[in-house]
């Protein structure tokens, strides 16, 4: 009797591990950092950084800390919220937060964030230091530098008038994998309603990044995939898809046999996959020359348009 009612209490415990709280106090020169963690396992398998919106009183660390009680349990994780109200955070202070739960990990090198609202603002350190991420509804632009190394990043757009199309393109711009997408709902902070959503948009920049890893993306060259045709009937559009390795400025141009450009865009395209569309209603039958032109990129392929 006595081994039954222990070993219920046990499993109780267990089962209820992922909704306790711990808070605990961070030295640091700029002052104490209070900090709210959570996990579902004895020995998570890493970490992940959770910036709460201080815009308000909605949101505290310690709530966004249990609110996010799923997902520690979902992506095997300890989730750990600074206390970010009126306060900047230094890659130090970040630096110093992730060495603190070092021996609370299988693995630090394995360390990711999530940023909802106005705790964007965070996210460009962790970012400039190469961690992944998501970002819910950003309410703030970013700026970072030109990002060098692998990271892969999720932006999800929860309400019209959030900036998360903004922080996209600037982190495109900068050079990082962005994946971007649109949840909307009655209340937009509402992550309870939403939790397979979120997850799948972090497996996303999990796949990423792994592919970015294993392929040794860096090494690797802008391309057109697969193999566009040689000939095609008037009316017929050609779509091409374009998988970028390198972001910056691109040149896509249809050429007639007299070398004239008979379409012609620039685009800037960032890092990822992209589809160009190129529409012959209104060419005339002949050969043409399809050249896309970019950084250290340059491809070229002949097209019969045909009755």
């Amino acid at each position: 009797m006595r081994l039954g009612i222990f070993l219920s209490l046990l499993f109780l415990s267990a089962s209820l591990l992922g909704q306790s709280i711990h808070e605990q106090s961070l030295k640091l020169k700029s002052g104490a950092l209070h900090l709210a963690s959570i996990k579902d396992t004895i020995k998570p398998h890493h970490l992940i950084l959770a910036f709460t919106d201080d815009v308000g009183e909605r949101w505290k660390y310690t709530s966004w800390t249990q609110e996010l009680h799923w997902l520690a349990r979902e992506r095997n994780a300890l989730v750990v919220s600074p206390e970010t109200k009126n306060r900047e955070l230094t890659w130090a202070d970040l630096n110093a937060v992730i060495q603190l739960f070092n021996d609370s990990v299988e693995s630090i090198e394995n360390a990711e964030f999530i940023a909802l609202g106005s705790g964007v603002t965070h996210a460009p350190t962790m970012i400039e230091n190469a961690f992944n991420g998501l970002l819910i509804s950003p309410s703030a632009q970013v700026s970072v530098g030109d990002i060098q190394k692998t990271t892969a990043l999720g932006v999800v757009k929860t309400i019209e008038t959030d900036s998360s199309s903004q922080v996209a393109a600037q982190l495109e711009r900068a050079g990082a994998w962005v994946l971007y997408d649109q949840q909307f709902g009655a209340d937009y902070y509402y992550v309870d309603g939403y939790k397979q959503f979120y997850l799948d948009a972090f497996e996303k920049v999990d796949s990423v990044h792994l592919s970015m890893v294993n392929d040794s993306l860096q090494e690797f060259r802008t391309s057109v995939a697969g193999n566009l045709p040689d000939v095609i009937r008037q009316g017929q559009k050609v779509e091409v898809e374009i998988m970028v390795y390198q972001n910056g400025e691109y040149i896509v141009d249809l050429l007639d046999l007299s070398a004239k450009s008979v379409f012609h865009r620039e685009l800037y395209l960032g890092k990822g996959r992209h589809m160009v569309e190129l529409k012959t209603n209104d060419l005339d039958w002949g050969v043409y020359k399809l050249q896309i032109s970019g950084s250290k990129f340059l491809y070229k392929h002949k097209l019969m348009i045909r009755g």
